[in-house]
């Protein structure tokens, strides 16, 4: 049976090792504090699903809240970070407003936005990045900062283009198919899961679609609600990308 992204795969998500990446990405994120003499007191994960990076950065003493439009996701982010003082907003892209407790007209704001693993390839056009990129900024105090990373064109066509990748554990089995449409630069990924509860298997699907954008439409999107660009690398380096980069991180700055 069908369900809704990160519905059922909240349940194993953690578990096949997917929250690993949004890890790695806290590593790579602070040697991008250092380079850009970042120091955040708060900051705000959007699309955080289990909450492994907002963990990450409460160690390291950042204020963290979170945000995510599965309500799944969130439960598991809920139980890993209790006794956290963490707030969990269920708000979904691309538009979202998160208010004070004190004034329910005041906007919440951060001196740190991130989100990670690609979360922004779920927005299905421009007009839908350049909102979510608008509503992070709004969300920022003066001099915040915004940290994201994106599949690319390349990783679409290469890396999801009519693959089919499959990982095995005793109790765990996943299938992931991929098909990828050039006109659009979008691709579309039907995963299976075979889940064991006793002695049967459950099994259950999802789809997911991820759509790319070039470099320049993300950089004027960017620069079309207000940001600065600081940054914009081949993801874990300070590299610019290539032709063939698989995955940018792109890091913006609203203006003082």
């Amino acid at each position: 049976m069908n369900t809704t992204p990160y519905d059922r795969f909240a349940d194993v998500y953690d578990r096949m090792g997917a929250d690993e990446f949004s890890i790695k990405m806290t590593e790579y994120c602070l040697k991008i504090f250092r380079r850009f003499k970042i120091r955040p007191e708060t900051g705000l994960d959007v699309c955080c699903g289990t909450g492994s990076a907002i963990k990450c950065f409460v160690e390291k003493g950042i204020a963290m809240s979170g945000l995510d439009g599965s309500a799944s996701m969130l439960a598991v982010a809920a139980r890993k970070l209790k006794g956290q003082r963490v707030t969990l907003y269920q708000r979904p892209l691309p538009r979202f407003r998160l208010y004070e407790f004190a004034s329910a007209r005041k906007t919440r704001r951060f001196d740190l936005v991130t989100c990670f693993f690609d979360s922004l390839n779920y927005l299905k056009n421009e007009r839908e990045l350049k909102t979510a990129f608008k509503s992070v900024y709004h969300h920022l105090n003066r001099a915040g900062w915004f940290i994201f990373d994106m599949n690319t064109p390349a990783a679409m066509k290469i890396l999801w283009g009519g693959q089919i990748f499959t990982k095995a554990a005793d109790d765990l089995y996943t299938v992931w198919k991929n098909e990828y449409f050039p006109k659009t630069k979008s691709a579309t990924c039907h995963a299976t899961f075979f889940r064991k509860k006793g002695k049967l298997w459950e099994r259950f699907d999802e789809v997911h679609v991820e759509r790319a954008y070039d470099n320049r439409i993300i950089m004027k999107a960017l620069r079309d609600s207000g940001f600065r660009i600081m940054g914009f690398y081949r993801c874990f380096s300070f590299e610019k990308p290539r032709r063939g980069t698989y995955r940018i991180c792109g890091i913006g700055k609203r203006p003082e």
